[in-house]
């Protein structure tokens, strides 16, 4: 996979992702990456609510995507009459990468 296509695809699922996290957290009475979040430019990285002045949580994901490809050839095995012949004649070829995406998302936490 190139890498834009790689890029493409994360963001997509992580649209999708959060999306329906926003539909379950509106029945739970939360609110994920709510547009009433601010950050408070004095404690850097501390965002809160604005509507309920209730701190936000961050939820961060570091993922690590792993592929492998292999390709393996093997010649031999010959069948005559009631003789069987087998050589062991392998060819084996492997290559992997590994891609990595780190992300947070906000969550306004329900309040009880």
């Amino acid at each position: 996979m190139q890498l834009d296509e790689f890029v493409s695809q994360t963001l997509k699922q992580v649209i999708d992702g959060v999306s329906a996290a926003q539909s379950y957290g509106k029945s739970k009475n939360a609110n994920i990456n709510p547009s009433s979040a601010r950050m408070d430019s004095k404690a850097g990285g501390y965002s809160f609510c604005v509507e309920t002045g209730i701190p936000l949580q961050d939820v961060e994901f570091d993922i690590a995507v792993t592929v492998t490809e292999s390709i393996e050839t093997t010649e031999g095995d010959k069948n005559v009459g009631a003789i069987s012949v087998s050589s062991s004649n392998q060819s084996s070829n492997q290559s992997s990468s590994v891609s990595r995406i780190k992300f947070k998302v906000p969550i306004l936490l329900p309040n009880s």
